[in-house]
């Protein structure tokens, strides 16, 4: 039985708990990389994304969430650590994490959130911690970037939570650059 959406987020919780000191030189030459793989291949910006989710995070899994209005869902165009399997699938629009976090145009952290999402409970390895941060065009949000703990004993903290914020940022460009060339349709598309 599902139990409601509420007792899944944890977003609260990472102002409570320890963080770490932002590893600024890591930071920064995690955006010269990201800054010169927009320019030199925007269809592989995405996977060098959550490569670097996982290089600069406790993150077991990452990945990118493009919202495809259409068919109303989320399409995965890139994955990266354990949940690598599941590239090119993707969840509801209607009822989902990536969904949730849409509607309140905010990051969340989620706690088991197959819990309230049952259709995710066969994903594995299991959802210990998903944390979620909202990218836009304008101010029209279009997707997630998201980062997985399968650990029970590991926890995101508010650390993880500004970095995914900047890199949230090059997400929006990278969506912006492959619609304009015409690249982002045939990724919504894709069928695995």
């Amino acid at each position: 039985m599902a139990c409601d959406l509420e007792s899944v987020i944890a977003t609260s919780r990472l102002k409570d708990r320890d963080t770490r000191t932002p590893d600024r030189k890591a930071e920064n030459q995690a955006e010269l990389e990201l800054t010169q793989e927009l320019a030199k291949s925007p269809h592989d910006f995405f996977q060098k994304l959550v490569n670097m989710v996982l290089r600069l995070t406790p993150a077991d899994s990452a990945g990118i969430s493009l919202l495809d209005e259409k068919n109303g869902r989320f399409v995965w165009p890139a994955v990266a650590g354990g949940l690598s399997p599941y590239l090119w699938e993707g969840t509801p629009r209607s009822f989902g994490p990536c969904g949730t976090v849409l509607d309140r145009n905010e990051p969340i952290l989620f706690l088991h959130p197959e819990r309230h999402f049952t259709y995710l409970q066969p994903i594995a390895p299991p959802l210990e911690e998903v944390l979620l941060i909202p990218f836009h065009v304008g101010d029209k949000p279009v997707g997630t970037i998201w980062a997985v703990i399968h650990n029970q004993d590991c926890k995101f903290q508010s650390e993880d939570r500004r970095l995914l914020e900047n890199l949230s940022a090059f997400a929006s460009s990278a969506f912006k650059v492959l619609a304009s060339v015409g690249a982002l349709e045939p990724l919504l598309k894709h069928k695995a």
